[in-house]
């Protein structure tokens, strides 16, 4: 049998604290009119903004067009009754975290379990205490509030992270059009490069040959600097090619035999190691098994770590290149005695234009593309450069990679 609120105490409640926030709206659902006028009697004077609905689904609509602070929801109600209405308010994302405090008649363990069950965030029994309801109101409008804040504040928060995320995105196309730009500027250049260099490099060639005529001393003298010169430029123009050409053309992986291309590697570089009195000594057994490797970019690998080996070997010293099996990959090093590379730059010899030695006096010539294009080919095999080094001893640069058998 539905019960009228009466209060207990209705006296005391003048001497509770008035609701010291901005006006909180309270939502009373109630088919008793009396119940209505009664709390609304006793809601309005502490600074309450009271909506009423007689029934249910008038509650409903009033709960998603007046959005209110709290919702007063009596549990005997023709239906929908109120476990209904909270469980309906509780499953709408948009009412889902108006506190609702059940006001029932009923006080078994079982009525309030399901009053829990419907999602209901505090319970009054009737005849309730005036001063007790008003307190909880007060609570719930406290975490409610709350509650609004942080979610204004997570929404702030999620529009200054969408606008962040946009910035971001623009400065990395704009990053990505740029690194575009300089990829393309480079192989450009180098192209356009490498045909001036190849006749100034035959010339010398020819003039160096005497085929051009007998030189003097003086005149033999000068053509070998421009001789090793145009040798250098036209290293240092390859190893753009290579750089630019690494970007667009994929690796193709295939047996290779590590013999063949550890020997021509060394050919390549022999003379200018000769110019240097470097000796190049190549430990490399014939009967090796090939590697699973892209032959044009393994060669160059080898090339460039024979060729960083040289640069930094003093005159008159040492480079070894050394091939071994180990299980089912072989292992290649190549190392100098040389100055060694200290701890702190063993890391950034890798990067792109890195120079060790970045003076405008250094003795090592290059750009700075070789030891970042090792890296960049040997992770394109799947494996990685290693790197032993000591001040003042040399250094030992060293990858594996799988046999193909």
């Amino acid at each position: 049998m539905k019960k009228t609120i009466a209060l207990l105490d209705e006296p005391a409640l003048a001497e509770t604290p008035r609701l010291d926030v901005l006006p909180a709206s309270v939502l009373v659902v109630d088919d008793d009119p009396h119940n209505l006028e009664l709390l609304t009697r006793v809601l309005e004077p502490q600074g309450f903004g009271v909506l009423a609905a007689e029934d249910g689904e008038d509650g409903l609509a009033l709960a998603h067009t007046h959005l209110p602070d709290v919702i007063l929801l009596d549990v005997l109600m023709p239906q929908p009754d109120g476990y209904e209405v909270c469980r309906r308010l509780k499953a709408d994302p948009v009412t889902l975290y108006i506190p609702i405090v059940l006001i029932t008649a009923l006080r078994g363990a079982r009525e309030r379990a399901r009053g829990a069950e419907a999602g209901a965030d505090e319970f009054i029994s009737k005849p309730f205490d005036a001063v007790e309801l008003v307190t909880r109101i007060k609570s719930l409008v406290r975490i409610k509030r709350l509650y609004d804040q942080l979610r204004a504040a997570n929404a702030e928060l999620e529009r200054r992270v969408a606008e962040r995320t946009v910035e971001l995105q623009r400065a990395l196309a704009e990053l990505r059009e740029l690194d575009r730009l300089k990829s393309e500027f480079i192989t450009n250049v180098a192209h356009e490069l490498r045909t001036p260099v190849l006749h100034v490099k035959g010339t010398v060639t020819l003039l160096a040959d005497g085929a051009l005529g007998e030189l003097t001393p003086e005149q033999a003298r000068g053509v070998r600097v421009a001789e090793e010169a145009t040798e250098q430029l036209e290293r240092v123009v390859e190893d753009i090619v290579d750089f630019g050409n690494m970007q667009d053309r994929p690796l193709t992986l295939a047996p290779v035999p590590v013999y063949d291309v550890c020997q021509n590697a060394v050919e390549t570089l022999m003379a200018r190691a000769a110019r240097r009195g470097i000796t190049v000594r190549a430990t490399v057994p014939f009967e090796l098994p090939p590697v699973l490797a892209d032959g044009a970019a393994l060669s160059r690998v080898i090339r460039h770590l024979l060729d960083n080996a040289i640069k930094f070997s003093p005159l008159n010293s040492e480079v070894q290149l050394v091939a071994e099996r180990r299980g089912d990959r072989v292992r290649i090093s190549v190392s100098d005695h040389g100055p060694g590379i200290p701890e702190d730059e063993r890391e950034r010899i890798f990067a792109v234009f890195y120079q060790s030695d970045g003076s405008t006096t250094r003795r090592a010539g290059g750009m700075g593309l070789g030891l970042a294009l090792v890296r960049k080919l040997l992770e394109a095999h799947h494996t990685h450069i290693e790197l032993e080094s000591e001040l003042g001893r040399g250094s030992t640069f060293s990858f594996e990679l799988l046999t193909a058998s």
